[in-house]
């Protein structure tokens, strides 16, 4: 009985846990859903799509659209402070559905890269002034998720005004002044550093001119950017009657080819590339590539390719689109292959690679999941087999009890044979172009970093590429078609940049810091595939590995304002069809591809498309598995 008496208890303690952990996942689930619905009401829109992810944080910039909203995960037995952050961040979101035009936003968002950043912050800044003003509610809310983001971003443990992020710095002093908040404890920090400069840039009235314009996007918009300018991100803008003069004298640049329509630009250009821009000269002192020591040259007029390279694209026709039906180049003096090493220095390569490691601390373990269940499958190939009845080696035991029972039977031996795993080498092809900053870049780096690492443990070499331009909007090669008189359909009108971030014979652990280079201002620009695709394969071919795979990561169809405003608008796409086209009949490198919210299966063979960047890291496993399968 004393027995018994013991096992009831715990028995009926057992049922009350039960219970408690079905009460607690009950009430998250009631939390979440009242939540979504609260979103969807005050964002007018009842058909938006709710979810909840773990590798969604309070610290992202918001974004939403009518179709999709993402919040944070509730953990489970979350307390009232947790609540209310999670209540704010849907706030939030809810509020850039109710008072945000894409379109408009796109339309009058400036084209430095910084800028542009700062310029969404100050709109974020707009709608979520807008909710507060009007609804105490939602203040108390937003208010709390401000002080919680303060807190992760660490802005009261910074010592100098640099140390901060721009954007998230406007943000934060744009909200005060614009709805007269108190200031929270974890902001009076960054509010110290940044007053001075405020100050001094925009006056005693900092960003309060915004509030008259709080209620009007397009005439927020130009205010926003005034202020911009005031800040020193891009030129001073125009006085309104100057305008038309200073329109004229812009090279014609933004004008679309002829024949299409200016209210609809060509489906290549591709959601925020197409009005991202404006050159900066950060890298301008790099005037010619041939100047390097040390680094790899381009030849990317491929006509005149060394005809004894095995592999080179030479005298193929390049294209439709060109003259005489072929893709064309103005020149390549200006090209550049570089070594990620050489574009910025030491320190900062280590800064960035922190700040990356630290951007996506959630998906380490995720990807780190993935890539050892690609490591097993892999090491599985190579997994070792017997070859029995030799006259030498492991006694069989599988026929001990046949010797056993008949001694006259021989003794028989297996030995053990391992399989061949043909010597093989991976080149991931990165999209660097403008659209893919952000975290859809980020994650793109960490999954190359860590796949690169568990191919390398199975033996299989790996090549890091990058490509983009070194300009926007045509550079040098632009300035030099001026200077010509502007000849009639020059063909590629841009200034080549591609990078190595790792080459195949070095190992990762000496390049693990290029990968953070992807984070830096002004290196994502303007994305001409075709010719990228040429190189990275031409690389590959050249190896002595027996499989060579090169997989190519974008989020969207070739683009460059420069080349596609004076030539045919499915210049460059036709090229990249005709690349892919004969690399896949060439035969000599597997070409697989993953699309990042753009449809690339209308290209390539064998390709995925996923609707997110947060998709990448088991699209890239998914890819390698059904390739390495074969």
């Amino acid at each position: 009985m004393a027995d018994a008496g013991g096992i009831l208890p715990a028995l009926l303690w057992c049922g009350i846990a039960e219970i408690t952990v079905s009460k607690t996942n009950d009430t998250t689930e009631d939390f979440k859903s009242a939540t979504a619905s609260t979103l969807r009401a005050l964002a007018g829109h009842k058909h938006t799509d709710v979810t909840f992810s773990a590798t969604e944080t309070i610290d992202r910039p918001t974004r939403a659209t009518h179709e999709r909203a993402r919040l944070p995960l509730p953990g489970v037995g979350m307390d009232s402070k947790t609540r209310q952050t999670l209540r704010g961040s849907a706030d939030a979101k809810a509020l850039h559905l109710k008072h945000h035009n894409q379109t408009l936003h796109r339309q009058n968002a400036p084209m430095d890269l910084t800028a542009s950043a700062v310029f969404d912050a100050l709109e974020q800044a707009r709608v979520e002034s807008l909710g507060m003003n009007a609804l105490p509610g939602v203040a108390h809310n937003l208010n709390h998720l401000l002080d919680e983001k303060c807190k992760k971003l660490g802005f009261s443990a910074m010592d100098h005004r640099d140390d901060t992020d721009m954007p998230a710095a406007v943000h934060v002093l744009a909200r005060l002044a614009l709805t007269g908040e108190p200031v929270p404890a974890s902001a009076k920090n960054l509010l110290a550093l940044w007053t001075p400069f405020i100050t001094e840039k925009l006056g005693t009235q900092g960003f309060s001119n915004l509030r008259d314009t709080l209620s009007h996007q397009l005439k927020f918009a130009d205010q926003a950017k005034k202020l911009i300018a005031k800040l020193g991100l891009i030129p001073a803008l125009p006085d309104d009657d100057a305008g038309d003069n200073t329109a004229q004298s812009n090279d014609q640049l933004s004008s679309p080819p002829d024949g299409a329509d200016q209210n609809n630009p060509p489906e290549t250009m591709k959601g925020q590339q197409a009005q991202d821009a404006a050159d900066d000269s950060e890298f301008a002192q790099s005037d010619n590539a041939d100047g390097m020591d040390g680094m790899e040259q381009t030849a990317p007029n491929l006509e005149q390719s060394d005809a004894d390279t095995p592999g080179e694209l030479k005298n193929t026709p390049r294209g439709a689109s060109g003259p005489g039906g072929r893709y064309t180049i103005y020149t390549t003096q200006f090209d550049e292959i570089v070594d990620a090493a050489t574009l910025a220095p030491p320190d900062e390569l280590s800064r960035l690679r922190a700040l990356l490691d630290q951007q996506l601390g959630t998906l380490h373990a995720l990807v780190a999941k993935l890539a050892n269940r690609l490591q097993r499958k892999l090491m599985a190939k190579q997994s070792r087999s017997w070859l029995f009845d030799q006259e030498e080696g492991y006694i069989d035991s599988a026929k001990l009890s046949r010797m056993i029972a008949n001694p006259t039977i021989q003794l028989t031996f297996k030995k053990e044979k391992e399989t061949e795993f043909r010597d093989t080498v991976v080149t991931l092809l990165i999209d660097n172009s403008g659209s893919m900053r952000g975290r859809p870049i980020a994650i793109a780096a960490i999954c190359a970093d860590i796949l690169a690492r568990t191919l390398e443990r199975c033996g299989v070499k790996v090549e890091i590429l990058g490509f983009t331009t070194r300009a926007w909007k045509g550079g040098k090669s632009r300035d030099l078609w001026i200077t010509d008189g502007r000849p009639d359909r020059p063909g590629r009108l841009n200034d080549l940049r591609h990078i190595i971030y790792k080459s195949a014979d070095s190992p990762l652990r000496r390049s693990r810091k290029n990968l953070g280079l992807m984070l830096k201002e002004g290196i994502l620009k303007e994305n001409i595939d075709g010719e990228a695709l040429v190189w990275a394969h031409n690389r590959l071919s050249r190896r002595s590995e027996k499989r060579k795979l090169l997989m190519v990561i974008s989020d969207g169809a070739p683009v460059d304002d420069s080349t596609l405003s004076v030539n045919p608008a499915n210049m460059l796409e036709s090229d990249l069809r005709q690349v892919i086209a004969w690399i896949e009949n060439l035969g000599q490198v597997e070409l697989t591809a993953i699309g990042i919210g753009h449809d690339v299966t209308r290209y390539y063979a064998r390709a995925m498309t996923i609707a997110d960047a947060d998709e990448l890291a088991s699209a890239l496993v998914e890819r390698l598995e059904k390739i390495f399968a074969v």
